[in-house]
């Protein structure tokens, strides 16, 4: 089984939605896709709950953090992929559950606050990052690719940049993923991700 871990210490910058439709579209490639929601808020099983969808799965219950390490093994006998949302902190422990990831992801919105938050993020991941997702979801500006050559200096980016959509927001209290719904454009860029991911996980 592979871990993929989405962590911001931003609030607002793409990592549920980006968990999310991540989990969809590899559920869609035809992989055994779990999911554990770390984050206090709840928001990523809460679109779970609101889902008329065999996969992706959730436990019934989220670990503690503290747990997610011992929970491992007994979800490798049954997914492939377990995506697991963080809050929008670094917290003492991200580091600890960091540390179990296969691939870490980190949405950033093109925006100073955002930029300076990607540090405390990064500090946590001590050497587990190998993909950054310079914006999930951006306006395309002008902005975005500043942000890209900031972001560049840490390592690598994805090649995949979302654009502001309603869709996202419509998918989220409707319990689907943007490749289940009927914006295209939006369809193409979540399957080009999980497409640059599955690479990674798979190089």
């Amino acid at each position: 089984m592979k871990t993929v871990v989405v962590a911001s210490q931003k609030g607002g910058a793409g990592k549920t939605t980006t968990a999310m439709n991540m989990a969809v579209a590899a559920s869609q490639d035809g992989l055994r896709v779990a999911m554990v929601d770390l984050d206090p808020q709840r928001s990523l099983r809460g679109w779970w709950e609101a889902r008329d969808a065999e996969w992706p799965q959730m436990p019934d219950t989220d670990p503690a953090p503290e747990q997610v390490k011992a929970a491992l093994p007994a979800l490798a006998k049954h997914f492939d992929i377990l995506v697991i949302d963080t809050p929008p902190a670094a917290p003492e422990w991200l580091t600890t559950v960091m540390a179990e990831a296969d691939l870490v992801l980190i949405p950033v919105r093109p925006s100073p606050h955002d930029l300076r938050a990607v540090g405390a993020t990064l500090r946590c991941a001590r050497g587990r990052i190998r993909l950054r997702v310079p914006a999930v979801p951006t306006p395309r500006a002008k902005v975005t690719d500043e942000a890209a050559r900031v972001l560049a200096q840490y390592g690598k980016l994805a090649p995949v940049n979302a654009a502001m959509r309603v869709i996202y927001a419509e998918t989220a209290a409707t319990g689907q993923g943007v490749t289940e719904a009927s914006d295209p454009k939006a369809a193409g860029e979540a399957r080009e991700l999980w497409d640059y991911v599955k690479g990674l996980l798979n190089g």
